[in-house]
């Protein structure tokens, strides 16, 4: 018994390195190969056992093969997504880069315009300074109606008690129409000041106006916007028949002329302006409650046509100034340009031409240079 065991191999070490290895590799498809021998039961096993070997490995050659050709086509697929994604990122590039160079080209092109325009301008300017007609001299009609507007000395002595306001309408009653910055009057002053005595003082100067005959006067008042006039006159109760009929008919006529011809000026109505002033010609030289006048009505308005006409007919009005101190220049100078279209354009181009001429003038008759 002993003899007989002695002869035999030991059983191998399953934890052996040897039986690990047969087991992870040949041991799976030795298995599957010798369960189907006893389930088929062939004449020959061992060939059929060799067969089915060869058929695992042809297999396993395969489904690797078909593993490696899935992997293949997947790199091959996101190398071509890559690829795209990259032909789109070059096209965007390409379309970005051609749309700054448009803009960039736009941009000088507007540029150049800009610039031939300005050049443009410039030229046209030069040529009316070349042939713009030069204003005609102020005349004394203008200088009578160019009423000082802003704070007066009326103004100040009207808040004071005690005062004779007369003696300085004396020599200028359109004093009496004179607004300060506020808008108000030297008689408003007074009874803002609550000095009685003042405001009758200004409101008997203007009856005895009436009483002395002076109608001119009274009416240069009313057209400086001194409206308050009419309602002084019509308390005087002692008139004959001729002052009746100027206080109750030719004032309040005067009034209505007034009134139709700033709205004439407003609306830009050239055929009424035209109408109006030949009636009655110093209408153009209103002033209303902010001191603006005609020209700058017609400007505010937006009618460079019709202040180029009332500027060479009455030059005096091109330095008058409202009560915020703004002359014709300063509100044609506050428009934008761009904003003047090209039916405007001429007539805008020689108002800005006479109003700047105007205002050197006038600048270098009240600073001259020393020699």
């Amino acid at each position: 018994m002993n003899r007989a065991n002695s002869g035999r191999r030991p059983p191998p070490d399953q934890n052996s390195i040897e039986a690990k290895y047969l087991t992870s590799t040949v041991g799976p498809a030795l298995i599957r190969g010798l369960a189907e021998i006893v389930e088929r039961r062939p004449n020959d096993p061992i060939e059929y056992l060799a067969t089915f070997l060869y058929k695992q490995v042809e297999n396993t050659r395969a489904q690797k093969q078909k593993e490696h050709d899935a992997k293949q086509l997947e790199i091959e697929r996101q190398k071509e997504a890559e690829e795209k994604e990259h032909r789109a990122q070059l096209k965007r590039e390409i379309r970005a880069l051609r749309e700054k160079e448009e803009k960039a080209r736009q941009e000088r092109e507007a540029e150049e315009r800009r610039q031939r325009e300005a050049e443009e301008l410039a030229r046209r300017h030069r040529e009316l300074a070349a042939q713009a007609r030069a204003l005609p001299a102020v005349r004394e009609e203008d200088d009578l109606l160019a009423a000082e507007f802003g704070e007066t000395e009326l103004h100040r002595q009207a808040a004071v008690k005690e005062v004779d306001l007369t003696k300085l309408l004396r020599d200028n009653p359109l004093l009496l129409a004179a607004r300060n910055a506020e808008g108000k009057t030297a008689r408003e002053v007074a009874v803002e000041a609550g000095i009685q005595e003042n405001v009758e003082q200004l409101d008997n100067y203007c009856v005895q106006l009436l009483q002395n005959g002076k109608t001119k006067a009274i009416n240069d008042l009313l057209i400086c916007g001194y409206t308050e006039i009419v309602n002084q006159l019509k308390a005087d109760e002692d008139t004959d028949e001729d002052t009746a009929e100027f206080i109750h008919t030719d004032i309040p006529q005067l009034a209505e002329k007034i009134k139709e011809f700033r709205h004439a000026v407003k609306e830009g109505n050239k055929e009424t302006i035209e109408k109006l002033l030949h009636e009655r010609k110093n209408l153009a030289l209103y002033r209303d409650a902010e001191g603006s006048t005609s020209v700058h009505d017609a400007i505010e308005n937006r009618h460079y046509n019709v202040a180029l006409d009332l500027l060479h007919k009455f030059p005096a009005l091109s330095n008058i100034k409202d009560i915020r101190e703004r002359t014709g220049l300063d509100l044609l100078n506050a428009i934008d340009e761009d904003s003047v279209t090209d039916e405007q354009r001429d007539h805008y181009d020689q108002l800005k031409e006479a109003l700047s001429s105007s205002s050197s003038s006038t600048e270098a008759t009240t600073h001259p240079q020393a020699d």
